[in-house]
């Protein structure tokens, strides 16, 4: 009884600093990382309709086409697997297309990436446009991606899981 009481002491203290821990409440022990709760709606995103190629600071913008499921959700630390299709915003010309995974927050994708994929659901869609500081900036990405060029993503969410779902996989 001290033990339940325990844990659901510890998970509200959790979560009232922003942290959540879903095995807190389990009676099997795992090994459990605290993350930080990050919404999409917490970063300073820019409008999707509203979107200038021309003007410097424009920020990342993005656009839900589909919401997914409460599998699991996309946050900084998780690994995610992305279906994609890349292409340049100046003429719609695709210039990758595939699937990928990887850990968010690591910085193994663009940080248009990083960011832009936070917050979203498994079997979610999602239209992200990046601009050149946060894709490749003005060196671009060989013949492929001309040097600071505005990217269009449309992402599909596979799979999202934490780091000790992954090793278990």
């Amino acid at each position: 009884m001290k033990q339940q009481i325990f844990l659901l002491t510890l998970l509200l203290l959790s979560a009232a600093n922003g942290f959540v821990t879903p095995s807190a409440t389990s009676s099997t022990r795992q090994h459990v990382i605290m993350q930080p709760i990050i919404s999409s709606s917490s970063l300073k995103l820019g409008s999707f309709d509203e979107y200038s190629q021309t003007d410097p600071d424009q920020d990342l913008a993005y656009e839900d086409t589909l919401v997914g499921t409460t599998d699991g959700v996309a946050m900084e630390g998780k690994f995610v697997t992305v279906a994609y299709k890349g292409q340049l915003m100046s003429n719609k010309k695709v210039f990758d297309e595939g699937q990928i995974s990887f850990r968010l927050g690591d910085n193994k994708v663009i940080k248009g990436w990083d960011r832009g994929l936070i917050g979203m659901k498994v079997g979610g869609k999602r239209v992200l446009k990046i601009p050149p500081q946060l894709a490749y900036g003005d060196r671009g990405a060989g013949d492929v991606i001309p040097g600071g060029a505005h990217l269009q993503f449309d992402c599909e969410s596979k799979w999202c899981r934490t780091a000790c779902q992954h090793a278990k996989w």
